[in-house]
């Protein structure tokens, strides 16, 4: 499965993104561009060594700076759902 195809069936479900200088962002996925940068809202950042916490309204993380992403399952189930049945489709419309 394709991360992007993966981002943008997870777009408004919330997500925690850790960088590589080891911050974590937790918000609301708004949007994500090729680059996997990404838009979030309502989010809380927590420093590297987990003793500051920062609220902001909104945030754009560079996708090269990105190390892990956990998204909710739900948002997965739907994106295998979805592409099965799109593959299904097209393989009936090649039948007929």
């Amino acid at each position: 499965m394709l991360p992007l195809s993966l981002l943008k069936t997870a777009q408004s479900h919330p997500m925690l993104v850790e960088l590589k200088n080891g911050e974590t962002y937790n918000g609301h996925l708004v949007n994500c561009d090729n680059f996997m940068n990404i838009n979030l809202r309502e989010v809380i950042c927590t420093s590297k060594d987990g003793d500051r916490f920062w609220k902001m309204p909104e945030c754009y993380l560079r996708g090269n700076m990105i190390k892990y992403l956990r998204i909710p399952d739900e948002v997965y189930i739907v994106t295998v759902k979805l592409k099965h049945h799109l593959a299904r489709d097209w393989y009936s419309l090649r039948k007929s």
